[in-house]
């Protein structure tokens, strides 16, 4: 019983780690190429060094951060070859869970997705990208749901914000985020209406529009990659 207390003890601090790492990476609260420092985060956090480097070990395998021959690590930057190969990723994967969700969500569902989707065009005009990023997230939460293959949804939520953070915190977010929204509606009418012909060419769209916003970015941005 004691090792079972333990053992979850462990668990939530490491998922605290984790969680922290990711939210403060993808804002940008520790910019790209930055070191990360297991002393300052374990005072930072009040925990001890043990759960922090396995959250950065996991993070590493997801690409997020990058360990040094002398074992220091810092955030990843991301290389034009990368985005390629990423977006290429997220298409197939994309595309997969958005024919599976079609087939298997639910009708209350697949008014949820519409409101999402109709929040997200609101949200955009207003220019309010927190709330537009939590109906966003809603919606792929959605689609991971009905699509029932968690192994997938977890390759794509990974790869999405190894990628998707440069473009969160770019000017060309403003211009694209309304443009977003209305393909996420597109996607979303597709799904609900069980159109399966419709999600593969949607979903290349959106996919491209984001590999070209991201490039641009990384292309003329230098500071984030220095």
């Amino acid at each position: 019983m004691v090792n079972n207390s333990k053992s979850s003890q462990d668990t939530l601090l490491f998922t605290g780690a984790y969680d922290y790492l990711v939210n403060a990476i993808t804002t940008f609260k520790i910019p790209p190429n930055s070191p990360i420092s297991e002393n300052k985060l374990a005072e930072t956090l009040g925990i001890s060094r043990t759960p922090i480097r396995q959250a950065l070990q996991r993070l590493e395998a997801e690409g997020l951060i990058t360990k040094s021959d002398s074992s220091r690590f810092t955030v990843s930057l991301v290389t034009p070859k990368e985005v390629e190969e990423t977006c290429d990723l997220l298409q197939i994967i994309d595309t997969f869970l958005f024919i599976q969700a079609a087939k298997k969500m639910k009708k209350e569902h697949r008014e949820e997705l519409l409101e999402c989707a109709q929040e997200m065009i609101s949200e955009a005009k207003k220019d309010d990208r927190d709330s537009w990023s939590k109906a966003d997230t809603k919606f792929h939460d959605l689609i991971f749901k009905a699509a029932d293959t968690q192994q997938m949804a977890n390759i794509a939520l990974i790869h999405r914000r190894k990628i998707q953070r440069f473009w969160t915190r770019s000017a060309q977010y403003e211009s694209r985020l309304e443009v977003c929204s209305k393909e996420h509606e597109v996607l979303a009418k597709a799904i609900a209406n069980q159109d399966l012909e419709l999600i593969e060419p949607a979903v290349a769209e959106h996919i491209n529009h984001m590999r070209t916003s991201i490039l641009k970015i990384i292309g003329s941005t230098a500071s984030m990659l220095s």
